[in-house]
């Protein structure tokens, strides 16, 4: 590669073989020339937003000061562009001093990536996602654990423009590819072997779950976490691409596991949105890019911005805190009919997500008037249903409650996002509080009881090792226990 004023750098390959794939940077400054603690060495990929790219273009970067050496290997995403231009960007002046050979990926911007699952949540059934540039369907290809046979299921595909969209910004967006969504039958019982695509365009082969069945015995973790963020991660500067770099990182977890998913502020917030006097304005902040949920629906294919699901012994809710939850509306109403009719002799345990929370310690306005009402208007729900737990995010902190009208409430939005220091009130009804430890909340489904655990990290561990703050039990009632299955079988 050539270099203008001396420094050197350069990728140790031209081409990766898949999303993902790590990438070696080697660099060096040759005698002379200056270096600063804030150069960057960045990833570039087109399209650009001119004719040459400038800092509102980068993918991700890293800081060669805080790297120990002078090698650093790098995750690249494939976001469907035909290369990736790799810079030493100046601190002072934000020159670029060299460019790296330009790297590619082997199967180019048409490459299956960003696999996961969800549950389907009217059937139970598995369904499978992915994202390619292709508008026409692929296909998913799966056989049972030790059977030569392979079956195939094609896929539907959606996409979205930046015209979707309720006045987003046109200088952040890019082309977000094609979203392919295919349904496995609901009757496989054991281990599939899986992989989608097109026949020379293929994932790579990767083994997946059943889900559990309502009522099944089986004993099982989920992980509750809400407010990700990525500050100070060098990783896309409020760009669409933040999702293709998340949704490749999650592939190994999310075909494991499935991921469900509800709306925040950041996801739907926009000048049209629902704005209740109470609220000053909260819900229709145009800061947030003004998506109006329009990436999340269709990269998790949710059907309702509100729905709920069984799986094994829980029966989940999916609130969406950013419509209309007062009572007598329409999601009021569905929550209502929801657990109204949820049979806890299959589904013992009951547990309610929402972005916002209902109950939190922090002092902060308008949002603790949005609070107040919120609890007004569902907490008489929680408790003539029984409700066993409420996570929620929002504030960027974990906090728990002793149970309220016998509801545990948890706030997990902590998994990334951070704020400045804020103020707490000291309230009877609170257990614990974590203000500055980043980390997710395991749930772990037992006959008898859930347990939750908050695993964590803080900025003081030199030990980046999760360890564990808080612990809780919550302990089912009798009635919740009539009939045994195992296995979905009763017994």
């Amino acid at each position: 590669m050539a270099c203008d004023v001396g420094a050197f750098s350069k990728s140790t390959q031209k081409i990766l073989q898949r999303s993902g794939d790590l990438l070696a940077v080697h660099w060096e400054l040759q005698s002379g020339v200056p270096s600063n603690e804030s150069d960057k060495i960045a990833l570039f990929a087109p399209p650009f937003k001119s004719e040459e790219a400038n800092d509102e273009d980068w993918v991700a970067y890293f800081k060669p000061s805080k790297i120990d050496g002078s090698t650093h290997s790098v995750p690249v995403t494939n976001v469907r562009a035909p290369f990736y231009d790799i810079r030493y960007l100046s601190g002072v002046t934000g020159e670029c001093l060299c460019r790296a050979d330009k790297v590619r990926f082997e199967m180019g911007p048409s490459e299956p990536t960003q696999g996961h699952t969800t549950i389907d949540a009217s059937t139970g059934a598995l369904k499978v996602h992915w994202v390619t540039d292709d508008p026409l369907p692929s296909t998913v290809w799966y056989k049972e654990e030790g059977s030569n046979t392979w079956r195939s299921s094609s896929s539907l595909v959606t996409t979205y423009t930046h015209a979707d969209m309720c006045d987003a910004r046109m200088d952040r967006y890019y082309a977000p590819g094609y979203f392919h969504t295919a349904v496995l039958p609901a009757s496989f019982q054991g281990p599939l072997e899986l992989t989608f695509g097109r026949k020379k365009l293929r994932a790579e082969q990767m083994q997946i779950n059943p889900p559990l069945g309502r009522g099944d015995r089986t004993e099982y973790s989920v992980a509750l976490f809400g407010d990700m963020g990525v500050q100070g991660a060098g990783r896309g500067p409020h760009q669409i691409r933040v999702w293709d770099i998340f949704g490749d990182s999650l592939q190994t977890i999310a075909m494991r596991n499935p991921v469900m998913v509800s709306h925040g502020n950041h996801d739907y917030d926009y000048k049209g949105a629902w704005n209740p006097p109470w609220a000053s304005g909260d819900f229709i902040k145009t800061k947030y890019g003004n998506e109006c949920g329009i990436p999340l629906n269709h990269r998790y294919a949710l059907d309702n911005w509100w729905y709920s699901f069984d799986y094994g012994m829980v029966h989940y809710v999916m609130l969406s805190s950013e419509h209309d939850w007062t009572e007598g509306s329409a999601q009021w109403l569905w929550l209502e009919q929801d657990l109204s009719t949820v049979d806890r002799s299959l589904t013992p345990w009951i547990v309610l997500t929402s972005h916002r929370p209902m109950l939190v310690a922090v002092i902060g306005e308008p949002r603790n008037t949005i609070e107040d009402h919120m609890a007004d208007a569902l907490m008489p729900l929680l408790k003539k249903y029984e409700v066993d737990l409420v996570t929620a995010g929002h504030w960027h902190h974990y906090e728990r409650t002793k149970p309220v009208d016998g509801t545990v409430h948890t706030l997990v939005g902590c998994a990334g996002a951070q704020d400045l220091p804020v103020e707490f009130r000291d309230l009877e009804r609170t257990a614990t509080i974590w203000a500055e430890v980043r980390g997710y909340l395991e749930l772990q489904v037992k006959e008898d009881k859930l347990v939750g655990i908050f695993w964590g990290i803080n900025d003081t561990m030199t030990d980046r090792h999760l360890i564990e703050f808080d612990r809780f039990e919550i302990h089912g009632n009798d009635h919740r226990t009539k009939t045994i299955l195992r296995g979905g079988q009763q017994v």
